[in-house]
Formats: C-alpha cells, structure tokens, sequence
C-alpha cells in the first residue's frame, strides 16, 4: 500500500481559495488547461471526463461532467488509508483537521452532513466547495450547485429506498 500522506493547513487553505476563485469556461475541453493551472498532471481525456494525478497518484483527480459542460472538479488531499478501523480513524482525524483549517480560513460551512462519509460545504451562487471524508482518505471538491443538488436527490431517493 502507498503511504499515508495528507496536505497541510496551509495546503488545504490554499488549494479551497484557489479553487473557490477559480475562473475558468467550465467546458471540459479546456480541463487540461485548468489542470496545467493547478499543477496536476492529466493522466486520461474522454468527452464527459478528465482524470488527474493531484500529486496522490493516478486518478487521484478528476474533472467530470456532460454535454461538454464540466459539473465539478474533484481532488484527494489526503490518503490512501487502509480499509479498516485504524485507516478510517486517521481518514477521519484528517477529516477534522482539515475542517478546523478550512473553517478558519473561510468561515463557518453552510452546511455540516456528519456520517460514515461525513462532509462540509462551502456555498457560493453557483458553485459549492465540499470537503469529504471517503473512509480511506479525504477529498475536496468543487461542484456546480445543480450538480450537487442532483446528487443530492439521488443520496435522498436511495436513502427512502433502503428503508
């Protein structure tokens, strides 16, 4: 297994201001471009997808959407932890320190989903910043608000479902 590795306050603080101002068509033909911006590498273009290496690997990234039209920009910022008790308690430290830096640095989250992949958001108009806890690590992203509210929908339907 590759070794633990998680970015630092400073890191993290950097990398959700950067991506919160970003300014760019949100058409994925021009994702390499955006990539090239952030320092990522493109590891794999298709029409609906980009993958990345965010300096966590291979497919540590990604940059996805539809009809051309990027939905949200995905990075790892920390991880990879064992899929066990001890790797979900360091993902989910990790977790909460991140959340403590993040908040500091841009004020209290508009909204708070705790669970197993528990996660913070950061809205704007159009776009919202979420921090996430995968289990085996930790992922920020930035999402178109209709993206989000989709996804959303599909947590909640699935969530009556299993009911």
């Amino acid at each position: 297994m590759t070794e633990w590795r998680a970015l630092t306050d400073d890191e993290i603080v950097d990398l959700a201001t950067r991506l919160r101002s970003v300014q760019w068509s949100w058409l994925l033909e021009d994702a390499p471009a955006l990539a090239e911006a952030f320092g990522w590498t493109v590891v794999m273009a298709e029409p609906e997808w980009v993958m990345l290496d965010t300096g966590f690997g291979m497919g540590s990234g990604r940059i996805a959407g539809s009809d051309a039209q990027a939905e949200y920009i995905r990075a790892r910022v920390a991880g990879p932890a064992s899929d066990d008790a001890a790797g979900h308690a360091l993902s989910r430290d990790t977790f909460a320190t991140m959340s403590t830096a993040l908040t500091g640095a841009l004020g209290d989250p508009t909204e708070r989903k705790p669970g197993k992949s528990a996660e913070i958001r950061w809205a704007d108009e159009e776009t919202t910043l979420v921090l996430k806890d995968v289990e085996v690590g930790v992922q920020l992203s930035l999402l178109a608000n209709t993206k989000l509210a989709m996804r959303d929908r599909a947590i909640a339907l699935e969530d009556q479902g299993s009911n």
